[in-house]
Order: structure tokens, then sequence, then C-alpha cells
């Protein structure tokens, strides 16, 4: 039977970035609270990733087949898992992973082979897990992972380094990756709560915490603390819609500059308005109140799955090597929630490998 546990307050307290009262914290009887993975796999558990078996256990150092891995994968971006027909032929309309398949296979994520088999039951190695990871994620270019085992004669080799590079995946203690072992439930459980929740990955935790102070900084309209965390040869860009931001519009501020944002009386061409193209010619202080703080937003303890998928792909495209905080505010029912806006934290790593934070871009609905 699955077992509730009263963590330690230290467990606890490192378990507090989920929101979870200790009594509610619900893990595998084959999975305590040391367990290496324990958190990561009692969050994708509580997403509705992962499950277990019918006596309770999660069976952490089993092997993960194929259809396993997309599955959860498929859960994770949340893909269309209705039972259907599929173009294998050993991947029935009846599969319980057929739909999951059929989705992964159109999203590129996921391949047969030539014999037109999907081999839903065959064993996933570690290298095999990292490509299925990378293609579902889309992780920007990467430096060579420096694993001993990994190099260009290995099929799996970019996106290894792509999952190493992102924190994602790490090797073992002698600096291998190991890519033809075969990966276990345990393993590809923290690599996809990695992949989907970066709070897992220390540096990322950091970066999140960052991006909260940064937050409390703007709606306190402290913009000298803000320019502590901007490039002096960077600056920062402000970008009112994504989709002017990927144009190459918006207005990119000294370190200076942004010190004396609310000072500054000087009025600035931000962009266009999305929809009626309309120039947004205003100073900092009227930007400030209209687009870049035009809404609530909260402090976060997760990162959270983007609520605006196309906001993140043309911030990407601009900004391919960033990570980005996505502050969200839903809108309201008496608009049926049409006026959401989101306002978008974009870091990139200097050359010290400390973290920038290089623009601020905007989003919201427009007809």
């Amino acid at each position: 039977m699955k077992t509730l546990l009263s963590f330690a307050a230290s467990i606890i307290l490192a378990f507090s970035m989920f929101s979870l009262p200790a009594s509610a914290v619900v893990t595998f009887d084959d999975v305590p609270a040391t367990h290496g993975f324990a958190f990561e796999i009692i969050y994708l558990h509580e997403q509705g990733i992962v499950s277990g078996y019918e006596d309770g256990t999660f069976r952490p150092n089993a092997t993960v087949s194929r259809a396993q891995a997309t599955v959860m994968i498929g859960r994770a971006l949340e893909l269309d898992g209705k039972q259907r027909k599929t173009p294998f032929k050993d991947v029935s309309a009846g599969h319980p992973a057929s739909g999951y398949i059929d989705s992964a296979v159109k999203e590129g994520i996921a391949f047969g082979f030539p014999d037109n088999t999907f081999r839903p039951n065959g064993q996933l190695n570690r290298g095999q897990a990292a490509m299925f990871l990378d293609r579902a994620f889309d992780f920007p270019a990467a430096p060579p992972s420096g694993f001993l085992d990994m190099g260009p004669n290995t099929v799996s080799n970019e996106a290894v380094a792509r999952l190493a590079h992102q924190g994602v995946a790490k090797g073992f203690p002698d600096n291998r990756f190991r890519p033809s072992s075969p990966v276990t439930r345990a393993q590809f459980a923290a690599f996809l709560a990695r992949a989907i929740e970066p709070t897992f990955i220390e540096d990322k935790r950091e970066l999140l915490a960052a991006a909260n102070e940064i937050l409390g900084a703007l709606q306190e309209k402290n913009f000298v603390e803000v320019s502590k965390y901007v490039s002096s040869s960077k600056g920062l860009a402000f970008c009112p819609y994504s989709g002017g931001c990927l144009d190459g519009n918006g207005q990119t501020f000294s370190k200076s500059q942004v010190s004396a944002f609310m000072a500054d009386q000087k009025e600035y061409l931000w962009g266009y308005e999305d929809g009626s193209g309309f120039p947004i010619e205003l100073t900092p202080a009227a930007y400030y109140d209209e687009y870049l703080m035009d809404a609530d937003y909260e402090e976060k303890e997760r990162y959270g799955r983007t609520e605006q998928p196309m906001t993140r792909e043309q911030i990407a495209r601009r900004f391919p090597n960033a990570a980005v905080v996505e502050f969200y505010n839903p809108g309201t029912a008496q608009f049926e929630y049409m006026n959401w806006q989101n306002l978008n934290m974009v870091f990139e790593k200097n050359s010290e490998g400390e973290w920038i934070l290089i623009a601020i871009v905007n989003n919201r609905w427009t007809i």
C-alpha cells in the first residue's frame, strides 16, 4: 500500500516548493523519503504523469519500455492519449498506449522501425531516453557533455549533451553516462521531472528565487534593485508583445537607464499594438502602468508548465539559449479569462556562469 509519511523538518523544508503539507505527501512502499529521486517521483505522481502498481510499489529499479516512456512524456506534454489506430502493426487501437504513441509520432518525439513496428515493449536505454526527451522538449544547442563514454560516433551524443547542459541528465561518479545501459523508472522519472519542473535543478532553483526578487522590486518600482541583475554590456530589452519581440521590436535600456527607469521623461517607441498595429509611444513610467505591470503577478514556488506555449516559442526564437520564468495572470471570469496577461523574465548566463536578466517580455490576448 502507498505510505503516508511525516518527514523530518529538514525534508519538509526541502519539499516546501511543492506546497504540500507533510500529512499529504504520498510516496510508494519502495520509494522511501531517503531515495535519491523521491521528490521527483512524488512530483510526477502528484501531476498524474506516473503511477505505481496495484501492490502499492513504484519499482524504481525496473526498466522502462518504449511505450511507458511515450505515455509519461505524453502526459507531461498533455498530448492526446485517447486510444486509436496507429501506423504500426504491433500497436493496435486497443493498446493502452496507442493514443500517446500516435501523438508522439505526429509531434516528432518518437519514431518506429523500418519494418513498420514500434516495439512498445522494447527496453529503453539511457541514450534513447535522452533522445526521446530531447525531441520532446527541444533543448537548445550545447557544448560537448564531457562524459568519457560519449563522442561524435555515439548516436545519442548531441541529445545527452543538451540534457546535461540543462541539468536534466546526469552521469555517474566515474564521469560516464552509460548510454547503452537500461534506463530505470527512477532515472527516467528524474530526467522527466527536471525537464518539466526546473526547480529540481539547483541553479534553476536559484534563478527562480532571483526572479521572485526581481518581481518584488518591480512591484515596488525599485529599478535600482532590478538593474543589479542587468549586464553592463547587454542591457535589458522590454517587449510589450512576444510576437513583436520576435520581429525585432521592443526597447533596450542600458544598465544605468534601467536604474533611472521611472524618472525618465522621454517617450520611446516600445513596439506596435498586436492587432491594430498602432505604435506604442510612451514614457517608461507610462509603459510600466500600461504594459509592464498592468496585472497582478504573484511569486512562484515552482516554474510550472507554461500557460501560453506560443509566447514561450516566440521568446525562444529570439533568445534560443535563454531560461524563462513566466509570471501569469489568468484574467477574470467576467471576460471568460480572455483578458489574461503574462510577464516573462528572460535570463542568460554570462561568461562567469552567472544568470543575468536580458529581457522582460509581456504578452496578452488581443483581437
